[in-house]
């Protein structure tokens, strides 16, 4: 086995972590927003704790195996090598500047058993979700890009696309929740 072929692997490792940590908070998100009673709120707090520990170091992993990897084949001069890191970068500043406050705000609100509605509110908080789902998307594009090889212009149009989706599958979060917090105000 090369060097070359166990930095692949390590870079392929890394994706699928980073797939299973986003799933992971997805999965934590969207049933934290379904279930109120704090009882079951409890595990998926845990869960969506535990996410971070698999997408964060498995996007340190994807930079530098990247890194060295797109040495090997002189990919910064290759558009598609640009945009995936610019873009990874990206996520990775996303997942810290936007999840992690908000998941100790409502863990605070969760373990002092503040006012129900405090509980409630963060509960729903629609960038918890519209976060999740974003950056997936984004990675999705990431992955066309990295399978594609596309030049500097086209990969720029795919991560467009790739963002827009984002946005899309985004959106109702925003609706859901202003549904909810209507609900759970009456």
């Amino acid at each position: 086995m090369t060097l070359y072929a166990l930095i692949l692997f390590s870079h392929i490792v890394g994706a699928f972590f980073l797939f299973a940590g986003l799933a992971l908070e997805w999965a934590a998100v969207s049933y934290l927003r379904k279930n109120p009673a704090r009882v079951q709120a409890d595990a998926s707090l845990q869960f969506a704790g535990l996410a971070p520990r698999l997408y964060g170091p498995a996007l340190g992993v994807i930079l530098l195996s990247g890194g060295y990897l797109g040495s090997k084949i002189d990919g910064f001069s290759q558009g598609w090598v640009l945009v995936s890191l610019v873009t990874l970068l990206l996520i990775g500043t996303i997942g810290v500047a936007f999840t992690p406050p908000r998941f100790r705000a409502l863990l605070k609100t969760f373990v002092e058993k503040s006012r129900d509605m405090s509980y409630q509110g963060r509960r729903h908080d629609p960038i918890l979700l519209a976060s999740v789902r974003f950056r997936i998307a984004l990675v999705l594009g990431v992955v066309l890009l990295m399978v594609s090889k596309l030049n500097l212009r086209l990969s720029l149009v795919t991560m467009a696309c790739a963002a827009a989706l984002g946005i899309l599958v985004a959106l109702p979060a925003w609706r859901r929740s202003r549904v909810l917090r209507v609900e759970v105000s009456n």
